[in-house]
C-alpha cells in the first residue's frame, strides 16, 4: 500500500490529528474526544504489529505496598517555596531538612529541588546512577479530570479512597470483584512466547487479581520457595498409612464428575510444575539476602528476615533459571502490608521505607551481578497515596501518589510528570490535601507493556482506558 494512500497508516494518523484539532476548538464537549484521539494518535505512532518478543528475555516485578503508601514524605520538596508549602500542609508530618537528600530534578519548574528521607538512601543511589526514576502524582484515573470535574463529581473512578476498590484500580483498572489484572492480561499476550506458559505470571505474595489473565492463571510461590502440596508421597496422613495412596487416587480418578475432574487437573499440573521450578532453581545460584541491619517497628531487624526481601529473592531465583525453563517474558508481584497509617506514622515510617529500599537495593544489586539488570523492570505501587494534612498522628486516605520504577533499560535519573503543588487549597488539591493525579495507571502499564514487546492495539486489549489519555510519562 502506498504512502498517499487514504487508508495507511501515515493517513490515519494525520486524520487523527486533524480531528483532534477540531475536536479541541469545541470547548468541553469536545474535550474528551480531543484527548481520546490525541492518545490513539500517539498510539497510532507505534507500530501496529503483534507483540514484538525481540531483545531477549524480559520482565515486569510489581511491588504494592498495601493500605496505601504516604510518598509525600518519599519524595519532598526542598526548595525554598515547595518546602514551605510542604512543611505547613503537614507540620507534624514533615521531615526536617536535615534528614533529606537532595536528587537531581529534571523536567520541573526552574527552581524546584526535590529530594528524598535518608532511609531512602539506597533508592536515591540508583536514581543518581540513571537506573531509577520517579513517577510523579500517579492515581486510578479512567480519564484525565480537572478540580472543577471532581467537585462536580464527573468522569471520577468509583469507590475512592476505598482500600479494596483502589487495589483492585490500580491492579486490574476495576474496582473489587474484578476477574482479570493487566498484568495477567499482559501475559495473555506474551505467554506464547514461554516454553512453559505456566510460569508466565508468578506472585510471591499469595492470590492477586493484578496477575489474572483470560487465559494465564498465576503461579504461586512461597517467600520461601515453592509451596507443596501436603501428604504426596508421605508415609502417612493424619497417622494413616494408607493416606497417601488414596490421595494418589485422586489425582487419577476413573470419574466422569466434571469438579472432581477440574481439580484433579489443577492439582495435577501444580505438582508437574513444581517438579520442573525444583529442577531449574536448584541450577539457579543467586546472591543470598545480607544480615544488613534495618530499621524496623520498635527496634532493628535483618534484611534477611524480611519479607518484602524473601519474596524477591525467590523472583530473582526465578529470573535467573529464565535460560534453564525457556521463558522469554515474565510478569511478577510481591508485597509488603503496614502503609494504612492513621497513626503511628512517624514512628514506623522510617522502618518501612528503611525495609523497602533495602530489599529493592539487594534485588537490583542481585540482578547486576548477574548480568540481567537491563532485562528488568521494577515498579511501585499502592492502594492510594494519602493526604497531606494531618489528622494529628498519621494521615488517611488520598489519591496520587509517587512511584518508582528501577532497572537497567528506564529512563533513570528523571522525575517523570509535574510535581503537584503541595499549597492545601491549591489547584492540584481536591480537598484535605488529597492530589488530584496528574498521570493514570493506565499510562504506567502503558509504557512497561510496550517495552514488553505489546504493540498499539495490544496496549489498548490490555488497557480499555488507553485511549482516553495523550502519551504516557516514557519510562524507556
Amino acid at each position: 500500500m502506498s504512502a498517499s494512500t487514504p487508508t495507511s497508516r501515515r493517513g490515519f494518523m494525520h486524520a487523527l490529528t486533524g480531528l483532534a484539532a477540531n475536536a479541541a476548538a469545541v470547548p468541553r464537549q469536545g474535550l474528551l474526544l480531543s484527548t481520546q484521539l490525541a492518545g490513539l494518535a500517539a498510539m497510532a505512532q507505534q507500530s501496529s504489529h503483534a507483540a514484538d518478543l525481540n531483545g531477549g528475555y524480559k520482565a515486569v516485578v510489581c511491588v504494592f505496598l498495601n493500605g496505601g503508601c504516604d510518598t509525600h514524605n518519599w519524595v519532598v520538596p526542598i526548595d525554598t517555596e515547595g518546602y514551605a508549602a510542604y512543611s505547613k500542609a503537614r507540620p507534624d508530618l514533615a521531615w526536617p531538612l536535615a534528614r533529606l537528600q537532595a536528587i537531581a530534578t529534571t523536567g520541573q519548574a526552574a527552581g524546584r529541588t526535590l529530594a528524598m528521607p535518608v532511609e531512602l538512601a539506597p533508592l536515591a543511589r540508583w536514581y543518581n546512577a540513571g537506573k531509577a526514576s520517579v513517577v510523579l502524582n500517579c492515581g486510578t484515573l479512567e480519564r484525565p479530570v480537572t478540580k472543577a470535574e471532581y467537585l462536580a463529581g464527573a468522569g471520577l473512578p468509583r469507590k475512592l479512597f476505598s482500600h479494596n476498590d483502589q487495589a483492585s484500580m490500580w491492579q486490574s483498572l476495576s474496582t473489587e470483584g474484578a476477574r482479570s489484572g493487566w498484568g495477567g492480561r499482559m501475559g495473555d499476550l506474551l505467554m506464547a512466547a514461554n516454553a512453559h506458559p505456566v510460569f508466565t505470571a508468578v506472585s510471591a505474595t499469595g492470590n492477586a487479581v493484578f496477575l489474572t489473565g483470560q487465559n494465564v492463571t498465576q503461579f504461586q510461590v512461597g517467600a520461601n520457595g515453592l509451596v507443596a502440596t501436603s501428604g504426596v508421597n508421605a508415609p502417612s496422613i493424619y497417622g494413616a498409612a494408607r493416606g497417601s495412596t488414596a490421595l494418589g487416587r485422586v489425582l487419577n480418578p476413573s470419574t466422569t464428575d466434571p469438579l472432581l475432574a477440574e481439580y484433579t487437573r489443577v492439582l495435577q499440573r501444580g505438582l508437574n510444575a513444581n517438579g520442573l521450578l525444583q529442577s531449574a532453581l536448584g541450577g539457579a545460584s543467586v546472591p543470598p539476602l545480607p544480615t544488613t541491619a534495618v530499621a524496623a517497628s520498635g527496634g532493628t531487624a535483618t534484611l534477611d528476615t524480611i519479607g518484602l526481601a524473601q519474596q524477591l529473592r525467590v523472583v530473582l531465583q526465578m529470573i535467573a533459571a529464565n535460560q534453564t525453563l525457556g521463558m522469554r517474558r515474565q510478569v511478577f508481584m510481591v508485597s509488603m502490608g503496614g502503609f494504612d497509617t492513621h497513626a503511628n506514622q512517624m514512628r514506623d515510617q522510617p522502618g518501612h521505607m528503611a525495609q523497602v529500599a533495602g530489599s529493592i537495593d539487594y534485588f537490583l544489586t542481585s540482578l547486576q551481578t548477574l548480568g540481567l539488570l537491563n532485562n528488568v523492570t521494577l515498579f511501585t505501587a499502592s492502594d492510594f497515596g494519602r493526604t497531606l494534612v494531618s489528622n494529628g498522628d498519621g494521615s488517611d486516605h488520598g489519591w496520587g501518589s509517587h512511584h518508582f520504577v528501577a532497572g537497567g533499560a528506564v529512563r533513570g535519573g528523571t522525575t517523570l510528570g509535574r510535581f503537584p503543588n503541595l499549597a492545601t487549597g491549591s489547584g492540584d488539591d481536591i480537598g484535605s490535601g488529597r492530589l488530584l493525579p496528574g498521570i493514570g495507571v493506565s499510562q504506567l502499564a502503558a509504557s512497561l507493556g510496550g517495552w514488553m514487546g505489546l504493540s498499539a492495539s495490544e496496549q489498548l486489549q490490555v488497557l480499555p482506558n488507553l485511549g482516553n489519555f495523550g502519551p504516557g510519562p516514557g519510562l524507556f
